[in-house]
């Protein structure tokens, strides 16, 4: 790969023309200067609807906002609807009225959110409290109305010994929820109380349980606010019966399946949460809705209806994608994701790229591809897939021509924890650095995985860690071998607000049992390029030949940091440093040199994900290689 300069568009199989293309399949938008993706608007400009609403007898004023405590104006000024829209006329003397008995409650609540209970609200109009104005006033007779709203906000309060209890007498401490005697009072504390009881006592299996009474009293002797709560558990309940709405070619038994809830367990909402996680990941379904019964049944239970709304079965796609060194490409596919009516999909693609690639040569690559899938089996947290595919690939480090059958299972153990093991059988031709050579390999892959991030696509907390091996053995040159990788990344937000997160990774692998000229080329390790060492080429960064191509190695190590920071709601900036290599040993490190590649990107923040833009600069110059890499992606590098 010669030249000064490239720019790999990254995007895990599909390009941004790729996913401007999908906008054939499920439709764009008319605007000509606006992006959408799905339905979700990107950049640009909407076309929006301007509706002109007619206000009757409007009437004119102005407003003056004072009080006594500096820190509480913004605040204030931001909960008054005569502050926010004096520039909206109101609809009379009445529309003005309702406007200033409105603000008052909304500035007193404002108030009572930062524990000022002993705090007074007066609203005059032309100098009249507004509680005085008949509604048959004509205000702007000496021009606009004058609206003037004075705030003294008094002292701050605290929290009285609080007396929290369950109808049965025992008692709650509240403390657990941020109401502690002595400290602030701040009113949301408390409304935020209930929400947070019923949650916590419906943890335990108490499904009906609910506040009953809510005392807030201020003594403005003392300056304390006493807080009462009574709550009401009612009988700890089981799950009972569940029924399905909505399907119509899923099988509703299938739904009970892999829903999962346990009929005569004890009532979990956490258990109802994940029922529906499964569901909804099963493809099949616009909507999935857990509906609990409002009352217990006879014998305590709690009946479950999962109302469903299905997807159409069937859909197909398009799309195309662009890079400079790779040239031109196109792919399409066709799914049905309900074949037998238990959520069996089976996916068909083909894709075909490479069109202009090193001086418009003729050579593409091709890929095609049948995968099934049946979630199911063995319990409803195990999927079976297969895969049957043929693909030709040309690439600096070598040519493949291959057809290949996997069979596999997937294990979800619970939320953060997923396993797979599948056999995996190819047949291979190749031209590599060491001339013609053809395999069949009978391989176990396997590969368990350990995710808490908070989002999979920008993830600012939690930690993600992989490990993988893969015996193999090739049954025609009679030679065995072990692959295994392990991976972890972690990240950590800098901030309360979450905008400054820094992101780490380390990854290693390594082939045992056999020498390198024995792996297959594509069995090798490689480092470089935009999931792995930025600054540098696909499969750039390790060992090279005579001819200085890439001949991959037989170990690699890989270490990301990388700062990001969110400017704004869209946009976001990152800087990062990626190191590491592939090595001809088996021993990481040995046998080849280590490569660095610094760089920064921008963020754009989309519903569906970061689009990201990466340029990095090799700090270890690779003969005949860029300069420097520009990288474009959906989602984070990692």
């Amino acid at each position: 790969m010669a030249g000064d300069h490239f720019c790999s568009l990254w995007l895990k199989r599909a390009a941004i023309l790729q996913i401007a293309a999908s906008m054939l399949v499920v439709g764009s938008s008319p605007s000509a200067s606006a992006f959408e993706l799905f339905g979700i608007h990107l950049f640009g400009k909407k076309k929006a609807v301007k509706v002109v609403e007619e206000v009757r007898d409007p009437i004119q004023y102005d407003v003056a906002l004072s009080v006594d405590d500096p820190e509480l104006e913004s605040l204030l000024q931001s909960v008054s609807i005569l502050w926010t829209k004096k520039d909206t006329l109101p609809s009379g003397t009445i529309g003005l009225l309702t406007r200033a008995r409105n603000d008052k409650r909304r500035l007193i609540a404002a108030l009572f959110s930062t524990a000022h209970y002993g705090g007074t609200v007066s609203i005059m109009i032309n100098g009249r409290p507004f509680e005085l104005v008949p509604i048959d006033s004509k205000l702007e007779r000496g021009g606009m109305a004058h609206v003037v709203i004075h705030i003294l906000s008094g002292p701050v309060f605290t929290f009285a010994q609080p007396n929290a209890q369950t109808t049965d007498g025992q008692p709650i401490d509240l403390s657990d929820y941020g109401i502690t005697s002595g400290e602030v009072a701040r009113s949301e504390l408390v409304v935020a109380t209930d929400g947070k009881l019923v949650r916590a006592w419906r943890n335990m299996g108490y499904a009906f349980a609910k506040v009953v009474d809510r005392t807030m009293t201020a003594d403005h002797t003392t300056r304390k606010l006493d807080v009462s709560v009574l709550l009401d558990p009612g009988p700890k309940a089981t799950f009972g019966a569940v029924t399905v709405t909505g399907t119509k070619d899923v099988d509703p038994d299938f739904v009970i399946q892999q829903a999962n809830i346990p009929q005569g367990g004890i009532f979990s909402p956490k258990q109802l949460a994940a029922a529906g996680k499964r569901l909804r990941a099963l493809g099949v379904f616009n909507s999935v809705v857990m509906n609990e019964a409002e009352a217990p049944g006879p014998d305590g239970s709690v009946a479950i209806n999962i109302e469903v709304s299905e997807r159409k079965p069937r859909t197909f796609g398009v799309g195309a994608t662009a890079a400079t060194n790779d040239g031109l490409g196109a792919e399409a596919f066709w799914l049905h994701r309900n074949l037998f009516g238990r959520a069996e999909s089976l996916r068909l693609e083909a894709d075909a790229s490479g069109v202009g690639r090193s001086n418009f040569s003729t050579s593409l690559d091709y890929h095609v591809a049948a995968i099934f899938t049946k979630p199911g089996v063995w319990g409803p947290t195990t999927t079976f897939r297969s895969r049957l595919e043929a693909d030709l690939e040309d690439t600096d480090a070598f040519k493949k021509t291959s057809v290949n059958g996997n069979v596999g299972l997937v294990k979800i153990f619970n939320e953060q924890l997923t396993g797979e093991v599948s056999l995996d059988v190819e047949y291979a031709q190749y031209e590599d650095t060491n001339g013609p050579s053809e395999s069949l390999i009978v391989s176990t892959p396997m590969e368990i995985v350990y995710d808490t991030r908070d989002n999979k696509l920008d993830p600012t907390s939690g930690y993600r860690m992989l490990f993988s091996g893969a015996p193999a053995y090739d049954t025609l040159n009679n030679v065995a071998f072990f692959k295994t990788q392990a991976a972890f990344s972690a990240y950590r937000a800098l901030n309360e607000s979450g905008s400054f997160v820094l992101a780490g990774r380390v990854a290693a692998g390594t082939i045992v049992g056999a020498d390198l000229t024995q792996v297959p080329a594509d069995r090798r390790f490689y480092a470089g390029g935009g999931g792995s060492i930025r600054g540098y080429a696909y499969q750039a960064a390790g060992p090279r030949d005579n001819s200085n191509l890439p001949t991959g190695g037989l170990s690699k190590v890989e270490a990301s940091i990388e700062a990001r920071l969110k400017l704004t709601e869209s946009f976001g900036l990152a800087a990062f440093v990626d190191s590491g290599g592939a090595f001809s040993a088996s021993t990481p490190g040995q046998g080849g040199l280590w490569y660095t590649g610094v760089g920064a990107g921008i963020r754009y923040l989309t519903p569906v994900g970061p689009l990201r833009l990466d340029v990095a600069v090799p700090l270890k110059k690779i003969s005949g290689e860029p300069s420097f890499g520009v990288y474009i992606g959906l989602g984070q590098a990692f």
